[in-house]
């Protein structure tokens, strides 16, 4: 999985991800402009959309219907997880919907997608598999940013960076 830079992520490098097998995609379509739609992005609160964007000490990062701060795991390939049993599943768990999926303002709905990755209707954006971090008491907390492996994803489908 390659780091990219938020500032340096280019059309050509979300080219480059590779398309996930899914079952459903996203019914809102993404802001005509992404980069104003993210000016608008504030501290993380529950939405009851299936993802969304929350600006903190981190940067913007992708959030769900909850406020809380999603995450992917490095060791994913694809859309199958590496996370799938004992403490690593239990402390990292997948975001799932069957529901309809909703994207937040600055998300690329045509990227939340689904697909059977540590459990069946695992939410996707981009490819990256989606998890919750059980050490995050409550919206907007980045604690599992500071696990080995385990990285924000920023509104481009980009792997962030931790900052100190």
């Amino acid at each position: 999985m390659s780091v990219v830079s938020f500032a340096a992520l280019g059309a050509s490098s979300v080219a480059q991800a590779s398309p996930p097998k899914t079952s459903t995609t996203a019914a809102t379509a993404p802001a005509t402009n992404p980069i104003t739609a993210l000016e608008s992005i504030g501290p993380a609160s529950a939405t009851g959309k299936t993802v969304s964007l929350a600006k903190g000490a981190q940067g913007i990062f992708l959030i769900g219907p909850n406020g809380h701060t999603l995450y992917i795991f490095s060791k994913d390939r694809e859309t199958t997880s590496a996370c799938k049993k004992g403490e690593c599943a239990r402390l990292w768990p997948a975001l799932t919907t069957t529901a309809a999926l909703k994207s937040g303002t600055g998300i690329n709905a045509k990227e939340v997608k689904t697909a059977d990755g540590q459990v069946k209707h695992q939410v996707t954006y981009y490819g990256h598999l989606l998890y919750y971090f059980k050490g995050d008491a409550s919206p907007g907390q980045t604690n599992g940013a500071d696990v080995t492996d385990w990285d924000l994803l920023g509104p481009f489908g980009n792997v962030m960076l931790p900052h100190s």
